[in-house]
């Protein structure tokens, strides 16, 4: 079995799923994964799977899309060095998997090579959208309306993360038949439990991932003055991309010993200090009419075996209060909020549960499962594609 992998984005959380699935999956067979020259994963793959750096990055990360900080010249030759899709040719793999949602420069230079027609081509969608064209989230209605625009491609498979993602898409005209649910693997590529080296700040909470408004930072900053009233020495930090809230900026002012910000693309040993030092990790996300099959910070809160509190935005409510390693409350409510995270922090006992159930997670959704899913689907789409193009097949 062969497997080719195609990175779409070079930057965010894409890239790093693809090296944990990559490399769970060249345990069990050949692995090739076609990337951008730079991407935030470069030093993340395992010897065994073949790295071709066949893309020139894009330079469009979530955060430069809500701020319009789009470099043309890099867009456009990224997007044209797409073609290199051709390198399939010389490949021929069994299988080829768009692990990140199929951007559209993946779209179109995937139709013009005919990779769909050519060997079953598997498309993984982090996020179904349920209105596909709504306007409350512009670049997702911009990528959605090119998407439409473009010649179609044919799919043999969609994995999504939740049968609600499945439930989505199938309004979007794709046949249920086609769509695999898989869950998200919790991320093990910044380290686990078992890597940290420093001490929990008490009190303390983590905001991480790219700062665009759908996270719902606002919130959480709004949500900080109440909690302080109750537990004066809690400390937020906060990790990740983009334009911080005001509200954020007026706390860090006011109460600068409350707030910690690092606000940039952090390299991965800063990832595992901050998640050790976490005493809880949050995840405030907005309702946008969305379908989030997994959150790369809860992802990585299993594998370091973090208490959460997420709002019920997507699948928050079962990967984090029922799977018992958190708790959630209503999104774009800073006192509910509050509330949630202050019985949370003043409840060593909970937190204690939390963690505990928070590491079962991790342990449910090791990439050594996650692997072991893929390649199931693998084998039957390319049995099918076998038994397709056979001669006997043909007569």
């Amino acid at each position: 079995m062969h497997v080719a992998y195609v990175v779409g984005q070079s930057t965010g959380g894409l890239p790093h799923y693809t090296a944990e699935l990559a490399n769970a999956v060249s345990k069990h067979a050949e692995v090739t994964v076609l990337k951008p020259d730079k991407t935030s994963a470069d030093d993340l793959f395992d010897d065994e799977v073949e790295v071709i750096d066949a893309f020139k990055p894009i330079s469009v990360s979530m955060p430069q899309l809500y701020s319009f900080e789009v470099n043309p010249f890099d867009f456009v030759r990224g997007i044209r060095s797409y073609d290199n899709l051709k390198l399939l040719d010389e490949l021929d793999p069994d299988v080829v998997h768009d692990t990140s949602d199929m951007f559209p420069q993946v779209k179109l230079y995937a139709a013009k090579h005919n990779v769909g027609e050519r060997w079953p081509f598997v498309v993984t969608r982090h996020e179904v959208a349920l209105d596909r064209f709504s306007l409350s989230r512009p670049p997702v209605f911009v990528e959605e309306a090119m998407l439409a625009a473009l010649p179609d491609v044919h799919e043999s498979q969609y994995i999504v993360h939740s049968h609600k993602q499945k439930a989505a898409l199938s309004t979007h005209g794709i046949d249920d038949d086609i769509i695999e649910v898989i869950p998200h693997g919790a991320y093990e590529v910044f380290g686990t439990h078992e890597d940290v080296d420093v001490d929990v700040d008490p009190n303390s909470l983590l905001f991480f991932g790219h700062i665009v408004p759908p996270k719902g930072l606002d919130t959480l900053a709004a949500a900080m003055p109440l909690i302080m009233r109750e537990i004066p020495d809690v400390k937020l930090m906060v990790a990740g991309e983009g334009n911080l809230p005001r509200k954020l900026k007026r706390l860090q002012k006011n109460h600068p010993e409350n707030v910690e910000v690092h606000n940039y693309y952090l390299p991965n040993d800063e990832v595992k200090n901050l998640f050790g030092r976490a005493e809880i990790v949050v995840a405030p996300y907005r309702s946008q009419g969305g379908t989030k099959g997994h959150s790369g910070a809860v992802s990585t809160a299993f594998s370091f075996g973090k208490p959460i509190v997420a709002s019920t935005a997507g699948e928050f409510r079962e990967q984090v209060q029922e799977s018992g390693a958190g708790r959630v409350a209503p999104p774009e409510d800073p006192e509910k909020l509050a509330a949630v995270l202050i019985d949370v922090l003043q409840n060593d006992e909970k937190r204690a549960t939390m963690r505990e159930n928070s590491l079962r997670m991790a342990e449910r959704l090791s990439w050594s499962s996650i692997a072991d899913q893929h390649l199931d689907l693998y084998e039957r789409l390319a049995g099918r594609q076998h038994a397709t193009h056979s001669p006997t097949a043909s007569k």
